[in-house]
């Protein structure tokens, strides 16, 4: 059951990796910052990749130290500011390291070690995939069956089933619901 619940907290943390690297490729396609991102590659690509790894790891070096003086803090008295700062810390970091290992990945690889560390990495998460997987199938049966639920029981009240379906629609249509109008 342990190894169950550390399969699903590695799932979720890479989850939310692979959201932070989709996140920073959207905000990099919105922002016009592809002469940014040619030079940074072109930076890193003349780099050794100690130094690569260096620049990698530069975010952490830097917050983690900085979450254990929010930790004292917290624990000092300062709960409030002290959490905010933790809070702001981790965000800055979960959504910086994904972002600098997505531009920084094809170099870190020519490190043997860091690839076959990054290979073991990728074999317990499809490890955890496995493991995790019957429990996703049973959580999507029951939601389905909750849905299902859901839909008999809006079926039941007169005009809720219409109202929810050009909701639906709209929804579909439009991506994003109406409005409402004012008169």
């Amino acid at each position: 059951m342990a190894l169950v619940a550390l399969a699903m907290v590695f799932l979720a943390l890479a989850w939310l990796w692979d959201v932070f690297v989709a996140l920073w490729r959207l905000l990099i396609g919105f922002i016009p910052w592809t002469r940014f991102k040619q030079v940074f590659a072109a930076l890193v690509d003349r780099l050794p990749a100690p130094l690569v790894l260096l620049i990698f790891l530069v975010p952490f070096l830097i917050v983690e130290p900085l979450l254990v003086v929010a930790t004292v803090a917290i624990a000092m008295g300062y709960v409030v500011s002290g959490a905010i700062c933790w809070i702001v810390l981790k965000a800055l970091a979960v959504g910086l390291i994904p972002a600098i290992f997505d531009l920084t990945q094809h170099r870190l690889m020519t490190m043997r070690w860091f690839a076959r560390a990054y290979e073991k990495v990728m074999a317990f998460h499809h490890y955890a995939d496995r493991i995790v997987a019957p429990y996703k199938e049973a959580a999507g049966a029951v939601l389905r069956q909750s849905r299902r639920r859901l839909a008999a029981a809006t079926n039941r009240v007169p005009g809720l089933a219409q109202l929810a379906a050009r909701f639906a629609a709209r929804k579909r249509a439009n991506g994003r619901p109406p409005l409402p109008s004012n008169g």
